[in-house]
């Protein structure tokens, strides 16, 4: 296949197109998942982020507990930008 032609949907095997009813066979992976692989792909995981020292100034200002502030409305902004 050259790079000019489109693939046709249909014929890859590789991926098919979900139809209806594979669509309400779907259930929510916490449902299908053992509890440890599930708790696995929802853990928190630490990682490092660099930010304005303004930005972290702002936050620790008001307490030592800033890092748990901070979490938080990082966590509520993802929530927003997901049902978005």
């Amino acid at each position: 296949m050259t790079n000019s032609e489109t693939p046709d949907a249909a014929l890859d095997l590789d991926n098919p197109e979900l139809t209806d009813r594979d669509i309400e066979r779907m259930r929510p992976a916490r449902e299908v998942l053992s509890p440890a692989a599930y708790a696995r792909l929802t853990e928190v995981s630490e990682v490092g982020l660099q930010l304005p020292a303004e930005t972290i100034k702002a936050f620790a200002l008001d307490g030592d507990d800033w890092r748990e502030r901070m979490a938080d409305v990082l966590v509520k902004a993802a929530k927003a930008k997901r049902a978005a």
